[in-house]
């Protein structure tokens, strides 16, 4: 009884233990890929259906079986009385048109390989999705650790502020300054949590809730690298929503080479035997051919039909392209842009603000200063250390987007 209760509390340590600890970015996409996912695994679903149906398209169509009795005279229904009564056997095998069984068996294929393709492309998104956010979790973090270092200091300035006004220096309204910027920062704090809570839920989506709940590092993500603007613009084509079109316009191809088997004739093979009592039995053996002679109008618009649909699927490959290197031109600029900012921020807004604050708090404490600047100089100080902190994720944020676009970079 002893040693179970150690291994239960052992068990519960273990528990304890993995919930505190912290959940890394590429841990978080690690769970989300090894999860089931529906949303993936319907296309594993629709892609090995197609591969059955083809399967099934390469067989021969089931051949006829028929029995009966011919020439029988009605007016004694007597099988014996003619010798042309008898009983009959017979089997009846069609061949398709050419090559319809191969074809419709390789656009099948060719349509499985769509939802393969489409399976990668919902991965990829998984990832994209878990990359968010965690990202966005991060950022709300640290926000708050931010705001509460701030808010300690406005708490510190408030015992100032009231241990001044006991002693005549400041007036009332300093203390009540103090007071609002200590209470708007504490609804800066709820809304925070609020946001988090929100992320949580979006990353519990793709990971298990409690791993969700897991605090993150403190220290910024590494992702892969961001190729170079051309060779990403290259890796566009290999990307899977594209591979999927690409597998589709081979399907298309496909349905015009089966429409053009609407040219070729169909064959069939009849064989029959009669069984004629005393007489003589007798065997027949025909062949017979469906010769498209009088709908010559109709195969030609169903192969201009499948032409055109080769075409519309070109062009929506061709369009997807577009819109993909629209995407990834606005991530790049989006990314330089926020590296001049991040510079920018930590150059000299940063330390400018810094230096701001000490120098306002050094001045007060000289008396010339007054208090709502000292306040200010401190907020002040907050929003940049938030804005370089919103800088620096929403970098990560729009490399992940490319990674989504080119793949990761191994």
């Amino acid at each position: 009884m002893l040693v179970q209760i150690l291994a239960l509390a052992a068990s519960f340590a273990v528990v304890a233990d993995d919930e505190l600890r912290p959940l890394s970015l590429p841990e978080a996409v690690l769970i989300a890929q090894a999860a089931n996912e529906p949303s993936s695994s319907v296309f594993d679903a629709r892609a090995d259906a197609l591969e059955r149906q083809g399967a099934a398209a390469d067989t021969l169509p089931d051949p006829v079986f028929s029995a009966g009795i011919a020439n029988v005279p009605l007016t004694d229904l007597d099988p014996n009385r003619e010798p042309m009564t008898q009983a009959r056997i017979g089997v009846r095998q069609m061949f398709p048109r050419g090559d319809t069984r191969r074809l419709i068996r390789e656009q099948r294929t060719a349509e499985a390989r769509a939802m393969q393709a489409s399976r990668n492309m919902a991965d990829r998104q998984i990832t994209l999705s878990v990359r968010e956010a965690w990202l966005e979790i991060f950022y709300l973090d640290q926000s708050a650790d931010l705001t509460r270092e701030r808010l300690a200091v406005v708490q510190d300035l408030a015992e100032v502020a009231l241990s001044a006004y006991s002693t005549g220096r400041n007036n009332s309204h300093d203390v009540t300054r103090v007071d609002l910027e200590e209470s708007i920062l504490e609804a800066r704090l709820i809304d925070i949590e609020r946001s988090r809570d929100q992320a949580v839920a979006d990353l519990s989506r793709f990971v298990t809730l409690p791993a969700a709940r897991r605090p993150l590092p403190d220290v910024l993500p590494v992702l892969p690298p961001v190729p170079e603007r051309e060779a990403a613009l290259e890796r566009l084509a290999g990307h899977p929503m594209i591979q999927s079109h690409n597998a589709r316009i081979d399907a298309r191809e496909l349905g015009i080479d089966l429409a053009l088997q609407e040219y070729r004739p169909a064959w069939g093979v009849e064989a029959g035997y009669g069984l004629r009592g005393s007489r003589s039995d007798i065997a027949s053996i025909g062949v017979s051919v469906q010769m498209p002679l009088f709908s010559r109008d109709r195969q030609d618009e169903t192969v201009a039909s499948a032409r055109n649909l080769r075409r519309a699927a070109e062009l929506e490959r061709a369009a997807t392209l577009l819109d993909m290197a629209q995407r990834l031109e606005r991530e790049l600029a989006q990314l330089n842009r926020l590296g001049e900012s991040a510079r920018l921020y930590e150059e000299t807004v940063l330390p400018r603000a810094r230096e701001t604050a000490e120098s306002v708090l050094l001045a007060y404490q000289n008396e010339s200063a007054d208090f709502a600047e000292l306040v200010r100089s401190e907020l002040a100080h907050l929003d940049a250390e938030l804005a370089l902190l919103r800088i620096e994720v929403d970098m990560l944020l729009a490399q992940s987007r490319i990674l989504y676009l080119t793949g990761d970079i191994q």
